[in-house]
């Protein structure tokens, strides 16, 4: 009977622990997602740490929270309502975004331009679990791009990774989804060339023909905007926005420099 506790307590403790933060994107926070103390959220130079002094700064992009020392095992999350919040050892709330909006499903991304933003709620969703198109798997493939933004284009083999899942523009001009169970894809092969998929600024993706014929579109319009498609690590592709909140834009290395006192030791800078 000990033997047998011994074999099961890794799974029941499995389902008691919280996800963790080493569970998240790399470069982004969804909704109900947390991110821990000296949890890191990472875009190329720009690093948002949400640091043991309780502050959330975002490195190489100047932007802080301004709570240092207001707290301990402090932690960063995201509600459904949009907001970012920033939550003490002892649940009371050290700081919050102001961002609020309707509730759905919202992602903090750290752009690439050194800006954290919220988007949402989310306006469409590729489900590679769901049944009924080609059989798509792939294996393991090393982490690269996994974002697209309004008006940025995936050409003709562009791709977007996540983890075991890849978005590939293909040269037969069809959108597809490798990975997860089924798979998911366009269902354009054949009808154009020189194709490319664009999202833009309603929230919708597109792909056109080299004559800018439209061949597919998620049809998901909505307001005119900043939105963001994320392939995220579970293989679901959602589009997010338009963005409801944003830090401002990178400021110079001198003014990095300056804020990286207030990071503790162990802490580096990036």
């Amino acid at each position: 009977m000990a033997k047998l506790l011994l074999f099961l307590l890794p799974a029941i403790l499995g389902l008691l622990v919280p996800r963790s933060a080493t569970a998240i994107g790399i470069n982004y926070l969804l909704s109900g997602e947390t991110l821990d103390t000296n949890g890191h959220l990472r875009n190329g130079n720009f690093d948002l740490v949400m640091q043991e002094d309780c502050n959330a700064v975002l490195y190489n992009g100047g932007w802080q929270s301004n709570t240092a020392n207001r707290g301990r095992d402090c932690k960063l999350s995201l509600t459904d309502y949009g907001e970012l919040v920033i939550k003490n050892g002892d649940g009371s709330t050290v700081w919050r975004s102001g961002s609020q909006s309707d509730k759905g499903k919202y992602a903090a991304v750290v752009h690439p331009d050194g800006r954290l933003v919220v988007y949402g709620p989310s306006v469409f969703n590729i489900n590679p679990w769901v049944p009924g198109l080609n059989s798509l798997r792939l294996g393991n493939i090393p982490f690269t791009s996994n974002m697209l933004f309004s008006e940025q284009v995936l050409y003709e083999d562009g791709r977007l990774t996540a983890k075991n899942h890849r978005l590939v523009m293909q040269g037969d001009c069809n959108l597809v989804l490798y990975g997860g169970k089924f798979g998911w894809q366009s269902n354009t092969h054949g009808n154009g060339e020189d194709c490319f998929v664009r999202l833009n600024h309603k929230g919708e993706l597109v792909i056109k023909h080299d004559n800018f014929r439209t061949i597919w579109s998620s049809q998901q319009n909505s307001n005119e905007g900043d939105y963001v498609f994320i392939l995220q690590d579970d293989g679901f592709g959602v589009i997010y926005g338009p963005a409801i909140w944003a830090t401002s834009s990178k400021r110079s290395i001198a003014a990095e420099e300056k804020m990286s006192g207030m990071v503790p030791e162990n802490v580096e800078a990036k």
